[in-house]
């Protein structure tokens, strides 16, 4: 029997079946604003750009984002390399074991990783073209030494060596001699697709040289010392990998901010007594669900690490009035540009010391293998990186609060916005600064007593518990919502993801999980940079680089999960929130949850004029490019 739809007005007959059609739609009708809010507006605002870009352009950043899916994949399922051969990789404390079909595969997504890097700095400034063909042979110079032993008649084991070393030192010339034809348009036009030509060959020349080694060896049944080449590289340069970590942890909480908007505007409709009762019985659960069932727990914490609990509560009380001083003024267009750029320039930033490191480790190997220096030099092997964290970081903190504040001086003018890039980043530098300087200080004084993500969790339901008990009779549907958002968004976010793992481990995901959301998330819905273009990176060279990017950290991301070589990912996940995800918490909590309601207004407005486009013109066609000039 087929269900049927009932006409409005008619009774149904008695003992028939409710018509399910009617239910399926309400209920879909108030998931709507969740999907809108979190996953397609997000999308549709900030994704991945690659209308614009030119022919082989497009299609190499697609290939890297086919492979980039794949690694992400593979991630989730390490266990399936494992069922094969495996290989020994190093030895004492560092033994892992090598699948032995991972290598190949490293090797292949480390050529296409270079491949759009270096695709992408052909078309961008000489000075981006030079910085890439420096970062190219110091990242790799870990791979120059392969030992190739006469064991058999292979042409591979006579011809490999340098054939990596002439690929090795032939990819950054080319790169940096595109430099010098870069302010010649009709030249560079005809050149650039044999400088790519060039670039690729030499690529394929180092890293399959590198493979057509290590087939030789297991052909001859010798165990070769590629693999440990490999293994060696990318840990000695796995710190590359700390700015997509803590992007992505950081990505959680944004994620987060979206669902409890799109929560508020599905019950923006509910009367002011339902949103108040809901409020009431969501501040039950969550007080039942953190407080009342692990009180003993609580006891113990309380009792053991009283300093640690003053300090979360104080941190926070910082970061309220901070946010209350700089973060609350209307938000202005230039929002989301301007939170991208923070991203991600908080992420680099605070990984350039450990980044350096990596830089000193290069050339202290460049300095050994190719300048045939006995030992590595002293400056860099002196490379200070305990006291840079020490005493490095304090003063990005207190430089991020000094230049946050010029910047809200610079962007206002009579209490009103007069550069709203200006004001935005301003506002978010001091809220980071203002999070970090007292953490970094206390960390370089070696007493830094602790922080608890839970505990703040509930500090800040029970400031909400106790405002909405003050305010009873004058809290109003909209200030009901606003308050709901923060109860929501403070369970989601400081719970740093471990919602998005329980939901993957009922599918028996593992809690890596967390991460590859984040940069899943940071392709789909936070690169709204690779819209725009400039002189010195256009559009294409934004796209190739980033992909490029990605794929290079996930290729050393994935290679330490199978091997089991070191959890690189967790502590940096932790450090990314601890670090990055509260201070931006709030900073968010400042910018669009605070005034919750004209946020909900202005995204009814989009939707409906949204809507009345569509009814009067017909969805919109692709064909026209998204570049448009960097503001």
């Amino acid at each position: 029997m087929t269900d049927q739809t009932i006409p409005d007005g008619a009774t149904p007959a008695p003992g028939a079946a409710a018509p399910r059609l009617p239910q399926v739609r309400r209920l879909a009708r108030s998931a709507r604003p969740v999907w809108e809010t979190a996953f397609r507006d997000p999308v549709v605002a900030s994704h991945l750009q690659l209308r614009g870009l030119n022919l082989i352009e497009r299609h190499a950043a697609r290939f890297g984002l086919v492979t980039l899916g794949m690694l992400l994949v593979s991630i989730l399922f390490t266990d399936v390399w494992r069922h094969g051969e495996l290989l020994p990789l190093g030895e004492g404390d560092r033994l892992a074991f090598l699948p032995t079909a991972l290598l190949p595969a490293t090797l292949v997504t480390l050529l296409i990783a270079w491949t759009l890097i270096l695709w992408g700095a052909l078309t961008a400034s000489p000075l981006m073209r030079l910085a890439a063909s420096l970062t190219f042979l110091l990242a790799n110079i870990w791979l120059i030494a392969p030992a190739a032993v006469d064991i058999g008649d292979h042409r591979a084991l006579d011809w490999g060596p340098n054939a990596v070393r002439v690929g090795y030192y032939l990819v950054p010339g080319v790169v940096a001699l595109s430099g010098a034809v870069a302010r010649l348009p009709r030249i560079r036009r005809w050149l650039l697709p044999v400088f790519r030509v060039a670039v690729l060959g030499g690529l394929s020349m180092f890293f399959l040289g590198q493979l057509w080694m290590h087939l030789a060896f297991v052909d001859e049944g010798f165990p070769g010392a590629v693999q440990e080449l490999v293994d060696g590289a990318i840990l000695g340069t796995a710190n590359i990998l700390n700015p997509l970590v803590y992007v992505a942890a950081v990505l959680v909480v944004d994620f987060s901010l979206d669902v409890t908007e799109g929560v508020a505007v599905a019950a923006r409709d509910a009367s002011r007594r339902l949103v108040r009762w809901l409020l009431v019985a969501l501040l039950v659960v969550k007080v039942w669900v953190e407080v009342v069932r692990h009180l003993d727990d609580w006891t113990t914490y309380l009792h053991d690490r009283p300093w640690a609990a003053l300090h979360t509560v104080t941190m926070l009380v910082v970061l309220a009035v901070t946010v209350r001083l700089v973060a609350r003024f209307r938000m202005t267009r230039a929002f989301d540009t301007v939170k991208e750029r923070l991203l991600y320039g908080s992420a680099v930033v605070l990984s350039l010391i450990l980044i350096g490191h990596v830089v000193a480790s290069s050339l202290g190997v460049f300095a050994i293998t190719e300048l045939h220096k006995d030992e590595i030099p002293g400056f860099l092997n002196g490379y200070p990186v305990n006291g840079l964290l020490t005493w490095g970081q304090p003063i990005l903190g207190a430089l991020a609060v000094i230049f946050g504040l010029w910047l809200l001086r610079t962007g206002t003018e009579d209490g009103r916005t007069r550069l709203p890039v200006a004001r935005e980043l301003g506002s978010g530098l001091v809220v980071l600064g203002v999070w970090l300087v007292p953490e970094f200080v206390l960390n370089a004084a070696e007493r830094n007593p602790g922080f608890s993500f839970p505990l703040a969790d509930i500090v800040i339901t029970l400031a909400v518990a106790a405002l909405l008990a003050v305010r009873w009779r004058r809290t109003e549907t909209s200030d009901a919502l606003t308050l709901t958002a923060i109860t929501v968004f403070a369970w989601l976010a400081l719970s740093r993801g471990d919602w998005i793992a329980l939901v993957g481990g009922l599918f028996g995901l593992p809690a890596i999980l967390v991460v590859v959301f984040g940069i899943v998330y940071s392709v789909a819905g936070d690169s709204g940079f690779t819209r725009v273009s400039s002189k010195r990176m256009p559009q294409g060279s934004r796209v190739l680089i980033f992909v490029g990017y990605l794929v290079l950290s996930v290729t050393t991301l994935h290679w330490v999960e199978v091997t089991h070589a070191e959890n690189f990912s967790g502590p940096f996940s932790y450090l990314g929130f601890y670090y990055l995800g509260i201070p931006w918490a709030a900073w968010l909590l400042g910018r669009r949850l605070i005034d919750l309601d004209d946020r909900i207004d202005e995204i009814e407005a989009e939707e409906d004029a949204y809507e009345a486009a569509v009814a009067a013109t017909g969805p919109p066609t692709s064909g026209e490019p998204a570049t448009v000039p960097e503001p």
